[in-house]
């Protein structure tokens, strides 16, 4: 399926520009514009402008209404390492906390309620908390070092736990992520094999597979293949090998939400959509001026790496950090999110030294809706209604969840 995906840009495609009147886009004012086409079945959406009106768009709130977690004290509100956070509909919030490979279960007001899950190797426990998600009353979530799902109740008992099996040609490490309206198992796998030494040579990353599982683990189809970022092949024996490229991504792009699953190779502005069967039915793209990598940002990044990562040793990684080669231009897009509304959100790349963050929206039928601002340091992890939950640290590093408001009124639509 990734070969058809990129042959639909090796044609000739010439997309004529229409004023946004079809049936997926009549929420669009008649000032902006959208060119969608058909190609063998696929409707490709450029978007020329955002569609909201200027100065309008949705707006996200820079003080909290919420938090969740202490300096110290009561070892419920401690966190260490929260990969994930959600909000179900009465309110409750799910704290993923891979620290403790505990789920810390909190009610609306951020009061704790219970712990769920913990380190081992039995029924509801993790070697590595990878993935949460919840179904109607059931709280969901995955271990990706043994690829098994743990199903938690309200009440906090273990109702099930399964594995999902290694499909053919692929690692060991298997990472499922989400379930599909009618149950199935959307799974991540992995590669098999390692990265070479080498000798100095820039290599393609590894290609990573998204694959569908029935309910019972079994493999049923793959849905797409997506590529991680190129790795030097350094030839630095003290160090890893295979290291990514400054400005990389590392592993790819992906979300999905109910039927759905959504790709980007991030270098590109453009997202692809996919059926949960493998069938690519929608490429997103919009106008967005790519950002080459300058002398200056050559020097900024050096100087934000010269200090030796511990367990490294100082020599070696000082010659990498003087002759790893730098890419020609910096990635479009570095997350994608799905919020509960169906709507696709790609986070601006920028390099670390640049304190602003935002985020590029699109409808499910890929129009491009407008550009979000989101406070700064605030790491989003879910997006709701009127609300997006994030992790934020304070001048300690100290993790905390906190929920602020998302206004959608001045979309200008």
């Amino acid at each position: 399926m990734r070969k058809r995906a990129r042959s639909l840009w090796g044609n000739s495609i010439v997309l004529a520009a229409i004023y946004a009147t079809c049936a997926d886009t009549q929420h669009l004012s008649s000032q902006q514009f959208v060119s969608v086409t058909d190609s063998a079945g696929v409707r490709i959406v450029e978007s020329s402008a955002p569609a909201w009106a200027a100065g309008g768009g949705w707006n996200v709130g820079t003080e909290p209404v919420l938090t969740i977690g202490k300096v110290s004290g009561d070892p419920d509100y401690l966190l260490e390492r929260v990969s994930h956070a959600l909000r179900l509909e009465d309110g409750t919030i799910v704290v993923a906390d891979r620290g403790p490979n505990q789920l810390r279960v909190f009610d609306a007001e951020g009061v704790f309620i219970r712990n769920l899950g913990g380190s081992g190797e039995g029924p509801g426990e993790f070697a590595l908390l990878s993935e949460v998600w919840a179904r109607g009353d059931t709280i969901l979530a995955s271990d990706g070092f043994r690829g098994r799902i743990s199903v938690f109740g309200r009440g906090g008992d273990v109702l099930e736990t399964f594995r999902v099996e290694v499909a053919e040609g692929r690692g060991g490490y298997r990472s499922p992520t989400r379930q599909f309206t009618d149950g199935a198992i959307l799974v991540l796998n992995p590669p098999s094999g390692g990265v070479g030494i080498g000798g100095g040579d820039v290599i393609p990353g590894a290609v990573w597979r998204l694959d569908r599982y029935s309910r019972a683990g079994r493999f049923m189809n793959e849905i797409s293949s997506v590529q991680e970022s190129p790795r030097w092949e350094h030839g630095i024996y003290e160090l890893p090998p295979g290291l990514y490229l400054p400005f990389s991504l590392g592993l790819p792009l992906y979300a999905a939400s109910g039927d759905h699953v959504y790709t980007a190779e991030g270098t590109e502005a453009s997202i692809q959509r996919w059926k949960s069967d493998g069938e690519l039915s929608h490429v997103f793209r919009c106008t967005i001026q790519e950002r080459r990598v300058s002398n200056d940002d050559r020097r900024r990044w050096r100087q934000a790496n010269s200090t030796t990562p511990q367990g490294y040793d100082p020599t070696a990684w000082a010659r990498y950090v003087r002759e790893i080669p730098f890419p020609e231009r910096m990635p479009v897009y570095r997350r994608l999110q799905v919020d509960t509304q169906g709507n696709v959100w790609a986070e601006r790349f920028s390099p670390p030294w640049e304190e602003d963050s935002s985020w590029y929206v699109f409808d499910e039928q890929g129009v491009w809706l407008g550009e979000v601002s989101t406070p700064p340091g605030l790491d989003i992890l879910e997006i709701g209604a009127d609300y997006v939950l994030g992790l934020r640290r304070d001048e300690l590093g100290v993790p905390f969840v906190v929920m602020v408001l998302l206004d959608r009124s001045g979309s200008g639509l």
